[in-house]
């Protein structure tokens, strides 16, 4: 069976779950299941997207999609000034005596940016992040994951699809689970080799699978989540 559309993807988990009765739990609880935990895992150079935002005010809102900050900055005069993340604690401590100027740090509060100094003109900032890859649908029949990792949908599917079932054999759920988790790694590792080639690498918090559910890693998102 092929996977490189959603309806062959939906087709596939049915025939590995031998159950033909799951038509909307595989459409809209195992794959998307699945597209939330690695969005939640993945960070990868397919994620990056970049955009421009305007900075008029002490909060602006965070895209839609936004996963995590690659990095911030506000061009000024031709110039790039980068934006330092501070902790939430930290920045109520900056505004209670801080005055307004040009922002050079910020923080993420719910689904917005807190700047400080409060902005005293209008900057334009251009954020480049990482995003939610875009979610298979009736329209959206296919993404990146789908067509250069489908393994990643199959085995990250079947694991949701086994805890919700119950009764399958515990090691066909372990391997599944464990196949999943080994797609990601392979996934990462690839992705890490194009951009660094032989060099040493420095682990990064932010691009770390350490196993399918349990994660150990420190990174820029959403303090309220």
């Amino acid at each position: 069976m092929a996977l490189s559309t959603y309806t062959e993807l939906k087709t596939s988990i049915a025939n590995w779950l031998n159950r033909t009765d799951l038509t909307s739990e595989i459409a809209e609880d195992f794959i998307v299941l699945a597209e939330k935990d690695f969005n939640s895992k993945l960070r990868i150079r397919k994620m990056i997207t970049s955009t421009s935002i305007t900075i008029d005010s002490e909060t602006e809102s965070i895209p839609a999609d936004f996963l995590q900050i690659r990095d911030f900055f506000i061009t000024e005069g031709g110039t790039k000034y980068a934006l330092k993340y501070i902790t939430p604690a930290q920045m109520d401590q900056i505004k209670g005596s801080s005055t307004s100027g040009m922002p050079s740090t910020f923080t993420i509060l719910g689904d917005n940016f807190r700047f400080a100094p409060t902005p005293a003109s209008t900057y334009t900032a251009t954020i480049n992040y990482y995003k939610e890859f875009d979610p298979l649908s009736s329209t959206n029949t296919s993404n990146y994951i789908l067509s250069n990792h489908p393994s990643i949908y199959l085995y990250g599917a079947l694991y949701h699809a086994a805890n919700f079932l119950g009764g399958i054999e515990p090691r066909q759920v372990q391997q599944w689970q464990q196949q999943y988790v080994t797609a990601l790694e392979r996934l990462e590792r690839n992705d890490r080799e194009d951009q660094y080639g032989n060099a040493p690498l420095q682990q990064r918090s932010d691009v770390t699978v350490a196993s399918s559910f349990n994660d150990n890693y420190v990174a820029i998102t959403n303090n309220n989540q």
